[in-house]
């Protein structure tokens, strides 16, 4: 294989969460080991994101798990090649003894919005539908009391909303210990199958433009989880850096890489519950198959070459 030409491409992350493995990434130089020189920003809406993606100002982006079932309907280039993280479980927390989602009906939820001000789509809250729906409940034998349009406002806000009374209950991403303690009620909910975390979208558009950039990409995100997975001392060097850098990963663990996919497939209920929420709320969608949004050769490729369960032996 011919060695890569340097390249230097930009990237958006869609949620603080992400950002851990990318950390991970340069300080292990997994970038560097494919030619790339990264450079990085936050977007909080999945709307601008994809605006810059198409206008070719950020070559990828990590997160937008589920407007682009709904674009590729509409025709545009958008593409995703993996998925390190298939699954959500999170918490719910109460005012009130809870045993199960259904002690919700007639209750009031806190969350954000469902779009943004432009048109962006909360995945989190998405989530928490369909953890409503899977519990037996309507979406309608709920109140929905939106506090907010941004995730990082909203998380802020949930203490004093269950506090004070306004909701009844929230869905909770992470530790719930700040809630027990002040004494409320936490129900740990099961594992969701969701296309969610750190995966890598792009367009074919800046994929066909762009030196071997799919395969590269693809190959840093493996190299870089498989550094977080074997090199947990390392690592947790790196992750404190972060910690004391990002006031928003102030509370990531080593759990938030360990748990990334050696080999990042989406997982097929994942798909299909990303595409469901897409469908949701633009019905257009279902006339399209979930699976034209994937893009799966690069990350075949490397696997079927033997480089992934080489670099683990």
């Amino acid at each position: 294989m011919a060695e890569y030409e340097p390249l230097e491409i930009r990237g958006f992350y869609r949620s603080h969460s992400h950002l851990p493995i990318w950390e991970v990434m340069d300080k292990a130089g997994s970038w560097e080991k494919v030619g790339l020189k990264v450079s990085f920003e936050f977007c909080d809406s999945s709307s601008a994101a994809e605006k810059a993606l198409f206008e070719g100002s950020v070559d990828f982006v990590s997160g937008n798990h589920i407007s682009p079932y709904l674009l590729v309907r509409r025709g545009k280039p958008i593409v995703s090649l993996t998925s390190p993280s298939n699954s959500v479980n999170d918490k719910l927390v109460a005012r009130f003894p809870i045993k199960e989602v259904s002690d919700l009906r007639g209750k009031r939820i806190g969350d954000t919005t469902l779009v943004d001000s432009i048109g962006g789509y909360h995945h989190p809250r998405g989530n928490h539908m369909l953890y409503v729906m899977r519990g037996g409940l309507k979406l309608d034998e709920v109140e929905w009391v939106e506090l907010s349009e941004s995730n990082d406002e909203f998380k802020a806000k949930q203490m004093d909303a269950l506090k004070s009374g306004k909701v009844d209950a929230i869905f909770v991403t992470g530790g719930t210990e700040k809630f027990e303690q002040a004494g409320l009620h936490v129900l740990s909910l099961y594992r969701l199958p969701m296309i969610n975390g750190p995966t890598l979208t792009s367009t074919l558009t800046t994929l066909q433009k762009k030196d071997r950039l799919g395969e590269r990409l693809v190959k840093a995100q493996v190299m870089g989880i498989h550094f977080a997975r074997t090199r947990r001392g390392e690592t947790e060097k790196i992750l404190e850096g972060l910690r004391q850098r990002v006031p928003e990963c102030k509370n990531v663990n080593y759990r938030s890489v360990a748990k990334l996919l050696p080999k990042p497939y989406p997982d097929h209920e994942g798909v299909a519950n990303a595409y469901r929420l897409c469908c949701m709320k633009d019905p257009e969608t279902e006339e399209q198959s979930p699976i034209a949004l994937w893009d799966l050769h690069y990350l075949r490729e490397l696997d079927d070459s033997g480089f992934i369960d080489e670099i683990y032996k």
